[in-house]
């Protein structure tokens, strides 16, 4: 019987987990820097994809956002598409429920695709899969207390399944990547606050204050 291309992952217990090397805790501090310290929410994203698919061994990824009350999310960021395809890049849309970062945004869980083309079910993938050279994937969802953002996708040059240590790091990343949206959604709810406050005052200045009557000598 074929295995199952998705299934949930659960992250390992810390007595049968890998123990963290020295390159993947520089990996953890990186991808917390730069949700702390960056001012853009789409230059943290993207240095995260960045610092993140080398250490996974994934040759492309991707992080999809809802885009506002729609069931479609936009790429804001995106590690190693060949340049033929940065023209399109920015228009690029995938819905809500529809291939594997749609699923795992749907379901609020991982999609694995161990093998793009020994799944019939993704036959419109292949000729995407064989382009831009990936034969694995892993969709990720990027899930705050408010719900979920979007997806972070990876894609893998060989087929097969992620081993502990690289499912904890994409664990690790996609929380940061949630981190990050969630952070920048709070930063604009703060500014729209201010706007609104700074626009009551201006229609609404504060009131003259009253010249007091004299004293009544008696």
């Amino acid at each position: 019987m074929a295995a199952p291309r998705r299934r949930i992952w659960r992250m390992p217990t810390p007595e049968s987990g890998p123990d963290v090397t020295e390159g993947d805790a520089a990996l953890l501090r990186d991808l917390m820097h730069s949700l702390l310290r960056a001012e853009r929410a789409d230059e943290a994203f993207q240095f995260a994809l960045d610092r993140t698919c080398p250490a996974v061994g994934a040759s492309l990824g991707s992080v999809f956002l809802l885009d506002g009350a729609s069931e479609l999310m936009r790429l804001v960021a995106a590690h190693a598409w060949p340049d033929r395809w940065r023209p399109w890049l920015g228009e690029m849309r995938v819905r809500v429920g529809y291939g594997p970062s749609g699923e795992a945004v749907s379901e609020r869980r991982v999609i694995e695709v161990p093998d793009v083309f020994a799944d019939a079910g993704l036959e419109d993938w292949q000729e995407v899969a064989t382009e831009l050279g990936f034969r694995a994937l892993v969709a990720l969802p990027l899930v705050t207390n408010a719900g979920v953002e979007g997806a972070a996708t990876f894609y893998f040059a060989q087929p097969g399944v992620p081993d502990a240590r690289t499912r904890g790091l994409l664990r690790a990343a996609s929380d940061v990547m949630a981190a990050i949206a969630e952070k920048s959604t709070l930063q604009d709810r703060l500014r729209r606050a201010e706007a609104a406050l700074d626009s009551l005052n201006a229609t609404n200045p504060d009131p003259v204050a009253g010249v007091e009557g004299t004293e009544d000598p008696t």
